[in-house]
């Protein structure tokens, strides 16, 4: 069965996504940790960074987790969406 939405309805979607907390994206402790440390609390703080600056804020192994977490969920970041 295919569900065909909206773009208003799916961009909706989308912000209501990037509100969600952080704890929502499946993430070890520690990156969670160090993450939230750093201020980034909500998906689209994430989804709204680059990833030169999760590498350089959070390391490679913990940016590169994120991006696994972000693609788990559904979601790519916003600088994919662009290109």
């Amino acid at each position: 069965m295919t569900v065909a939405i909206s773009a208003q309805t799916y961009a909706r979607l989308l912000g209501l996504a990037d509100q969600a907390p952080l704890e929502c994206l499946a993430l070890s402790p520690r990156t969670l940790a160090s993450a939230k440390t750093l201020g980034y609390n909500q998906i689209g703080q994430v989804r709204s960074t680059s990833r030169q600056t999760l590498l350089t804020d959070l390391g490679e192994e913990r940016a590169e987790e994120l991006e696994r977490a972000l693609h788990d969920f559904g979601m790519r970041p916003r600088e994919d969406l662009a290109g």
